[in-house]
Order: structure tokens, then sequence, then C-alpha cells
């Protein structure tokens, strides 16, 4: 069964109309026949029905009701998704991390959880992955001594080239120029370094 066919069902079979006005019933019931008729041919779309029915039913017409703080924005992750999956990629980041991990750990499809997570996050999973690499990257730099080429295997990169490439697209400098840098005399910390550019 298609995730957003899953949501339907959960959301229609705890969903009690008698206990609403007529005017919100026929709304829910309006925006439901529209989640049944596109669930075939738009996963998004219909998930984003079913949510928009939800949102017109008091708390306790569901049998398990959310509080409304934890309750996603319109297409993006709810809250505890957004924490769950921030502190996933905290806790892997020396390892690969794919798109089909991230989505089954919040219990959504691959394609509905991408959109999720930029409406989220302001960029998509594999450009935030990067970034976090990279500020890893810059945090073992400056507690440690080691080797470009230890440091990218601890970020989860193949070897020191592919840090290099990621760092300077993501920073406009390499990992040794930044190194050297913080390394001079006169460097008082991050916050004096050039302007970095954060474009993937």
């Amino acid at each position: 069964m298609p995730a957003s066919a899953a949501v339907l069902n959960s959301h229609s079979s705890r969903i009690d109309i008698s206990l609403m006005t007529g005017e919100a019933s026929s709304e829910v019931s309006r925006l439901l026949l529209r989640a049944i008729n596109s669930v075939e041919r738009d996963e998004a779309a219909t998930i984003d029905f079913v949510r928009k029915a939800s949102t017109l039913l008091r708390p306790a017409t569901f049998t398990e009701a959310a509080p409304v703080a934890e309750r996603a924005p319109t297409g993006g992750l709810a809250p505890w998704q957004a924490k769950r999956i921030k502190l996933f990629i905290e806790e892997h980041i020396s390892h690969s991390i794919s798109l089909d991990e991230l989505a089954r750990l919040v219990k959504l499809s691959t394609s509905y959880f991408s959109a999720a997570f930029k409406v989220s996050f302001g960029t998509s999973p594999h450009n935030y992955i990067i970034l976090q690499r990279i500020d890893f990257a810059k945090q073992r730099m400056l507690s440690s001594n080691a080797p470009l080429c230890e440091i990218a295997l601890d970020c989860g990169l193949s070897d020191q080239a592919h840090l290099s490439r990621l760092f300077r697209r993501v920073t406009g400098t390499t990992p040794s120029a930044w190194r050297r840098y913080l390394a001079k005399p006169d460097a008082v910390g991050v916050s004096t370094l050039p302007a970095l550019s954060h474009a993937i």
C-alpha cells in the first residue's frame, strides 16, 4: 500500500464526523474525497488534503491527537521528525547516509520526505548532510592536528580529495588553506575568516 493510502486510511478511520458542525463536516468530506481521487497519482497532494481535513477537526475527534505544537507545518516535517533527523545525521556523520534511510526513520515515503525536508530545513537532504560534514571537518581541524585524510574519513567522505572538493564548494577555500589561516598567530577565531559561500 502506498504511504499516502496508509495515511488516508489511518486518518479517516479515526475521524468522527458526527461531532462536527455541518459546514466543517462538508469541508472535511470534500477534502477526503479529493484525497481519495488523487491517491494513485499524487501522493504529496493526497497527504496534504488529509492534513487539511485534519486541521478542521477538534483534537477530541482523534484517538491519538498530537499536541498543536507538535503538528507539522504545511508540507514540512513535524518538530519530532526534524529533531530525530538532525540527531541521526549528527550521530552518523562518519557513515554513509541514504535518503531512503532518513525517510524510513520518520515513516514517510522518500519523495514526500524530500519535499518536507526542504520546507523545514531550507535545503535538500543531500546539501544539508554536506554542510554538516563540512562543519564537522572544521571542528576536527580546530580541535586536533589529525591529517586531512583521517578527517575526511571521520566526516564520512571517501578520501582527502573528496573533502577538498566539497570544502572548497561550500567555503570557497581548501581545508588546508582554512587550517593554515587559523594557525596564524594573529588569527583570533573563525569569525575573522573571509566571508564564506554556502552555495552547493
